[in-house]
């Protein structure tokens, strides 16, 4: 906590966001605010806002020329006082006046309210432009929450009043924008609280909070996790549904809380461009990244705003600002030279037995990262799952021969997986389905013995491990430890005695070989996949049932 000699953590955020921007930004330590030191010349009016901290880059980090003339940040989820907003808008306005824009909180309404009418005393024209575009505050009292939006809104008015707009014609184009916009948010899990370190609130596994706000608001309901596809299209039904006609098409922001990875932003971008595709509406421009942040809350929220031509060109104009996107135009049938075309044709529907092992992977996708995490660095289930997947896409058709299917998983795993484990399980598969495309129905066990010590001498060449380094190599070689063994019920037992042994051992090969002795108690995700895999081929090829040892190797994934 904060004491009477100690910066509160707005003021010392402050000080980042001048550092970042360079010779762009002045900070005001009492009252708190920071301006732009090299503003547009051109402009005519300035703009302010502010509100709560805990928001960055939100609104600090929008300053400087193209962006916000001033802003001022209360404390943790606060908004600034009065005194505040004043000194700022003071220090920055202009003969045409200052415009706000204002989030519609009632602590924010009614100090930037108040500091107006100070203005106003000296002689100041002042605007006001309120962002409410939150869909999960709707039919409140006191309306919509400002969220996402205030993004758009402020990029859009600072290029606007960089080309000297005059303070009713801006006040007027931000109205128009934030009318036009609409945001919606979901969360994993509610944020940090500064003070005592518990979480806003809570969310079960599976679930997620859908419609929350960016102070640890309560959302309007909790629905079952989507996938990402799903829940994107989910959010911008109902944000279409909300804006209505949309015959300019739109600019989407996918916006992280604090604690969404650049990476599953990105990912959403995209998601959210096909579900408009599949609603007919154009996407003009799309950004993603963690603009209006709520501390570290696990989660995100879209933004539409109709590309009306009033204002998309103010939305791609330049600026010099720590925090504000750069948008580009999105042009979806440009030429990106992405690789030749597929002319493969729609995908074949794998064998039964092919999907029951994809089914497998996909369904303890997150056992086997979370296994891996604790040994490595929790990419396996990942990897096995993008391997099946391919495989599946692969495959010869729902009739394919055991060699057809060996052959389309060696295929992906060696084509289509990075990492370590994923090409070497291809060196094993592709063994395995050499020696069993030569083998009468017969001299399958027998065959499939000798594919896989061929497939194990390949991964020693490949990537030098050894029996004993813990690697799926230690469930292998059991399996398989004398020429002419066959692989049967027998030597799958084996391979699970063999996978249960890794726990004991310490890493020398792969990411488990950074954790050391850290990774003890922790079978490998590599040899308890093997397992599995060993057991379907034995079950295809003889009619056995393993269940009992897939059952053994499953528990692996728990311990």
């Amino acid at each position: 906590m904060s004491s009477p000699s100690t910066p509160s953590p707005s003021t010392r955020a402050l000080r980042g966001i001048a550092i970042t921007a360079g010779d762009q930004v002045g900070v005001s330590r009492d009252p708190v605010y920071v301006w732009a030191l090299a503003p547009a010349p051109g402009r005519r009016v300035a703009i302010v806002s502010g509100g709560g901290a805990g928001h960055e880059p939100l609104h600090g980090g929008f300053v400087g020329a193209g962006g916000l003339d001033a802003a001022c940040p209360g404390e943790v989820f606060t908004s600034p006082h009065s005194r505040q907003i004043f000194a700022a808008s003071d220090r920055v306005k202009r003969d045409g006046g200052v415009l706000q824009i204002v989030k519609n909180y009632t602590g924010d309404r009614i100090n930037f309210a108040i500091a107006a009418e100070r203005l106003r005393a000296r002689g100041v024209d002042v605007a006001e432009v309120v962002v409410d575009d939150d869909l999960g505050s709707e039919g409140h009292d006191v309306g919509r929450r400002g969220t996402g939006a205030t993004l758009v809104v402020e990029k859009i008015l600072g290029a606007a009043a960089d080309r000297g707009l005059r303070l009713e014609e801006l006040a007027d184009l931000g109205t128009r924008v934030a009318s036009r916009s609409r945001s919606v948010a979901v969360a994993r899990q509610g944020h940090t609280a500064p003070d005592s370190r518990t979480r806003g609130f809570e969310v079960e596994p599976g679930s997620l909070e859908y419609g929350v706000g960016i102070h640890g608001e309560a959302a309007r309901q909790t629905i079952d996790e989507l996938a990402h596809t799903d829940l994107a299209q989910r959010m911008v039904d109902e944000l279409l549904e909300a804006l209505g006609d949309l015959p300019h098409g739109v600019i989407a922001v996918v916006n992280g809380l604090g604690g969404a990875p650049n990476l599953e932003l990105l990912g959403l971008l995209g998601d959210v461009e096909l579900a408009l595709q599949a609603r007919g509406i154009e996407l003009h421009s799309g950004v993603a990244g963690t603009y209006i942040s709520a501390l570290d809350m696990d989660g995100f929220s879209i933004t539409l705003t109709e590309a009306h031509p009033d204002w998309i060109g103010d939305w791609y104009a330049p600026h010099v600002t720590a925090g504000l996107p750069s948008p580009r135009p999105w042009d979806p049938d440009a030429d990106r030279g992405t690789g030749p075309e597929d002319e493969s044709g729609p995908a074949a529907e794998p064998s039964p037995w092919l999907r029951a092992l994809a089914d497998h992977f996909d369904d303890h996708r997150a056992d086997y990262d979370d296994l891996d995490r604790r040994a490595g660095d929790g990419d396996f289930g990942a990897n096995m799952q993008v391997a099946f997947a391919s495989s599946v896409a692969r495959a010869a058709g729902p009739d394919a021969s055991l060699a057809d299917d060996l052959r389309s998983m060696a295929d992906a795993f060696g084509n289509d997986v990075g990492g370590s484990s994923g090409p070497l399980l291809g060196l094993v598969l592709t063994g395995l389905a050499e020696a069993v495309e030569d083998a009468g129905d017969d001299d399958l066990p027998a065959a499939v013995g000798e594919g896989l010590r061929a497939g194990m001498a390949s991964v020693t060449r490949a990537g030098g491990a050894e029996p004993g380094d813990r690697t799926f190599l230690d469930a292998l070689a059991p399996a398989v430890a004398e020429d002419g063994t066959p692989l049967d019920g027998a030597a799958v037992q084996r391979a699970a005695d063999g996978a249960a042994a890794t726990a004991d051992l310490v890493g020398k090969r792969g990411r488990s070989s950074y954790v050391g002795d850290k990774a003890i108690g922790v079978p490998d995700p590599g040899a308890v996949a093997l397992v599995q895999v060993l057991a379907a081929i034995v079950e295809r090829i003889t009619g056995d049932d393993l269940g009992q040892t897939r059952e053994q190797a499953q528990r692996l994934l728990h311990d």
